[in-house]
């Protein structure tokens, strides 16, 4: 078997291998090869079909401004920028986890997260504003997801495409087509890894490997096992190479397991297109402004907890556990002009003049959907006023499930259903690192020359904060790429 030998090995292809490499290159490491297993034309793991934002702390409309260096004076004036402190991100990790989040990792997540986005910038990242709200010409957008790069709106490979191109200037190699089929070395020292590619299998050995191979969410035996049921029916909402092998790996090595392993990121997507690889055009986030019922025709969860950045990432779960796996989410002419213009371009809604015949339409008894809808309405309360651009308060009474913001009547037609499904984007459990991302063995000593980023870094529990997952991908690949750099010299 061939041998050869490099000083830092990236396993992965997507965002958090890139920032990884191009990390250690600039520290000085004489040679970095990355390992994607994809073929070159789909590389790039879950970010190809992401909008790749990034939630950061930033001190307001003065620190933006210089993200957003071409953008007019008084289209800039629009943008309402408060500020996102450390403190307010620290309190979302906090709380759409349950508190338990590592602490020292959410520190270090929190802390390097505004640094890390403008390190991103220095490279010659390009960045526009991200999703927004429009009220009376003013652009409202939610805490802390203010900018992402240019073009994510209709995914992340506008993101890649100008990390390769970084990281290719650099003298980055990208093997494409290359499995990784072992971990080399044990619970103290990583000594490189073994490759398979199309035409053979070889080792590479290296002082510093860093993992940055995704998930498990693209593997049915891996969901079905960890996430329970139903889960091995999901639809993929992103790559259909993060099939966690290299996580298993880890974990045989003798690598610390951590996160939640039966939780995952899965939101609400659309119910009638293919199970693998969905863009985030899929996407069916618009339920606060609506209400959502099962196939029976009634309503199952809180559609109005709070905003979708704090709720999308469970919703899907809620989705999933009704019977069949699939829910409608039904919206009156005043609730479907406040979604995007995206949501409707991928599938359009079913529709119909009354709510009976919308029920017949996706066949749930008429009589039952009647009965939800007028339940519903007789408990919003109307003296509270309704406010798109924050938690308003405006909820019903008396009803369970209660709707805790934004609640108004489901009663101007035509009305609107769009099915829906639980779509799976990344799994909560992987392996742990420490600070500096070395990554732990089970007696919770760092392993030397071992770090890892990114999807397989067992991090979240129950939920997490959006766009937190491409900032925890910049933090930690730019502190392991650091230190594999050292690592590899």
């Amino acid at each position: 078997m061939r041998v050869e030998t490099c000083p830092v090995v990236v396993v992965g292809g997507g965002s958090a291998a890139f920032e990884a490499a191009v990390a250690a290159k600039q520290s000085g490491a004489p040679r970095v090869v990355m390992l994607e297993k994809a073929p070159e034309p789909e590389f790039g793991g879950n970010a190809r079909f992401s909008h790749t934002g990034f939630r950061f702390a930033y001190s307001g409309a003065d620190e933006i401004r210089g993200f957003l260096r071409g953008m007019d004076g008084a289209a800039f004036q629009r943008l309402q920028l408060p500020g996102y402190s450390p403190g307010d991100f620290t309190a979302d990790l906090m709380r759409v986890t349950r508190g338990r989040i590592n602490k020292n990792l959410a520190e270090v997540l929190v802390n390097h997260s505004n640094a890390a986005i403008h390190w991103m910038d220095e490279l010659g990242m390009q960045w526009e504003p991200a999703g927004h709200v429009e009220i009376d010409g003013k652009l409202y957008f939610e805490p802390g997801i203010v900018i992402h790069p240019t073009g994510g709106i209709g995914g992340g490979i506008s993101q890649l495409n100008q990390w390769r191109d970084i990281a290719t200037a650099m003298g980055v190699e990208i093997r494409y087509e290359s499995r990784v089929r072992e971990l080399l070395g044990n619970d103290r020292q990583v000594e490189g890894v073994r490759v398979s590619d199309a035409n053979e299998e070889y080792e590479l050995r290296s002082t510093a490997v860093i993992l940055c191979a995704g998930g498990f969410q693209a593997n049915p035996e891996m969901r079905a096992r960890y996430l329970g049921t139903n889960a091995d029916l999901m639809k993929v909402r992103g790559s259909r190479h993060d099939t966690g092998e290299v996580l298993q790996m880890a974990l045989a090595l003798g690598c610390k397991a951590s996160g939640h392993w039966q939780g995952a990121h899965a939101t609400p997507i659309d119910a009638t297109f293919g199970d693998v690889e969905l863009s985030n055009k899929a996407n069916r986030y618009g339920y606060t402004f609506g209400i959502t019922v099962n196939s029976l025709g009634q309503r199952f969860f809180d559609e109005g907890e709070a905003h979708i950045s704090y709720t999308y990432a469970k919703t899907g779960w809620a989705v999933l556990m009704e019977p069949g796996g699939v829910a409608y989410q039904i919206f009156d002419q005043r609730g479907a002009a406040l979604q995007d213009a995206s949501y409707y371009q991928f599938a359009a809604p079913l529709e119909a003049p009354t709510i009976e015949e919308l029920a017949r339409k996706i066949g749930i008894e008429p009589a039952v959907l009647r009965h939800t809808v007028s339940e519903f309405n007789n408990a919003v309360r109307d003296d509270i006023p309704f406010d798109a651009t924050k938690t308003d308060g405006r909820c019903t009474e008396g009803i369970a499930p209660r709707k805790s913001n934004w609640a108004t009547r489901i009663e101007a037609p035509p009305f609107q259903a769009f099915p829906v499904t639980g779509g799976i984007t990344f799994t909560f459990g992987g392996i742990e690192i420490d600070g500096d991302a070395q990554v732990l063995n089970t007696g919770g000593r760092p392993i030397r020359g071992l770090f890892a980023s990114g999807d397989i870094v067992g991090l979240f529990f129950h939920n997490y904060p959006s766009c937190t997952g491409q900032t925890r991908n910049v933090v930690f690949s730019l502190l392991a790429g650091r230190h594999a750099a050292a690592q590899g010299l």
